[in-house]
């Protein structure tokens, strides 16, 4: 018995470096790509670019940005590497960018190689650009030291505090595969000394084919993911004479359509602090004629935004994907019916807290 377990740890020992070989990669021999940028090229090719952060012992963190063009991705990565003294490495890839008039054409292709490379996280964000990538990545912005870092800081503040729905490269391609629902991006704009966020970019399948403003882009917000804390809203009272500024808002939003009416029913409760009005002394009175107000202005552009989706046959919050197969409709069916549907919006505000500023 004691031979035999001898034997058998003396054999665990044998083994055992065996199945504890990992492949290691020494970060200061890679260089590691931090954002990537398609641009539409010549001819049917793409244009990209790629910021690389490398790191070393005896220097400080540095961005350099590589161009190249070619017909494929995967061709783009050998011409990458070839340009680089160090292996190039996608595992710190926190953003994807992609020229508009690239994105008008289709972006599946493009994206494909990166949502099933193992290295490239599938949250990292995916946003449009209002320009060229390449010319975005070659800006040093006020305030940015590492870009990747830069563009994920202002894309997380913007989705947790500002108007910008939920998204990422994961929820891209769950909405571009999932039926009766159309996938959305954030939508960036640049200049020499600025990098912002105009609203969102609505696709249909995987080409782009409209934009929505920031006002917008918060209404469409309410009727995805909404809100759990932070975000503003500033809402025109009294004939539009003053204004009341709405902050901390937790939304939450139920929608449903009724195939025999022919109606989309979208319900949204708001709970939120008034923190500014403008037009003096703050009574019950008006704080309900403030809350009626924010209700009637929040209903007209939800109502307005969602016939505007109805036109373009775009469903970028997913009531098809709510419909098709649970009432025999298929794709094709259920997007002549959304177009046609009435829209009955309701909004319930909540305002919690009337500690304002005037």
């Amino acid at each position: 018995m004691y031979k035999a377990l001898k034997v058998s740890m003396l054999a665990l020992l044998l083994f055992l470096p065996l199945f504890s070989v990992v492949t290691t990669r020494v970060i200061d021999e890679l260089q590691l790509i931090s954002v990537i940028g398609f641009d539409k090229g010549g001819e049917g090719a793409i244009k990209g670019t790629v910021s690389l952060t490398s790191y070393s012992v005896e220097e400080a963190t540095k961005n350099t940005a590589l161009s190249a063009e070619s017909n494929s991705t995967r061709a783009l990565r050998l011409k990458f590497n070839s340009m680089s003294s160090r292996p190039l490495h996608g595992g710190k890839i926190s953003s994807i960018l992609l020229e508009d008039q690239l994105a008008e054409g289709g972006i599946f292709d493009v994206l494909d190689t990166y949502y099933r490379d193992p290295t490239v996280a599938t949250k990292a964000y995916l946003s449009v650009t209002n320009g060229t990538t390449q010319g975005l990545l070659n800006v040093q912005f006020p305030l940015q030291s590492e870009i990747g870092a830069y563009l994920k800081d202002m894309l997380d503040h913007n989705i947790t505090q500002g108007n910008l729905p939920q998204s990422n490269m994961h929820l891209f391609m769950r909405a571009y595969f999932e039926k009766g629902h159309d996938p959305f991006l954030p939508y960036l704009s640049y200049s020499e000394r600025n990098l912002q966020v105009d609203g969102i970019a609505l696709f249909k399948q995987d080409r782009l084919i409209d934009t929505l403003n920031l006002e917008e882009s918060f209404l469409l917000k309410l009727l995805t993911d909404g809100y759990q804390s932070g975000g503003v809203l500033e809402v025109r009272v009294d004939e539009g004479k003053h204004v009341a500024v709405l902050r901390e808002l937790r939304s939450d939003a139920d929608v449903h359509v009724d195939l025999k009416t022919r109606t989309l029913f979208i319900d949204v409760g708001l709970r939120t602090r008034l923190s500014e009005y403008s037009g003096g002394l703050l009574e019950e009175e008006k704080l309900q004629h403030i809350t009626s107000e924010t209700n009637a202005s929040l209903q007209e552009g939800m109502k307005q935004l969602l016939q505007n989706l109805q036109e373009k046959e775009v469903d970028p919050v997913g009531f098809g994907a709510r419909q098709i197969g649970k009432n025999g409709l298929n794709e094709e069916e259920w997007y002549q019916l959304y177009s046609t549907l009435a829209v009955d919006v309701r909004v319930s505000t909540h305002i919690v807290e009337s500690g304002v500023s005037q």
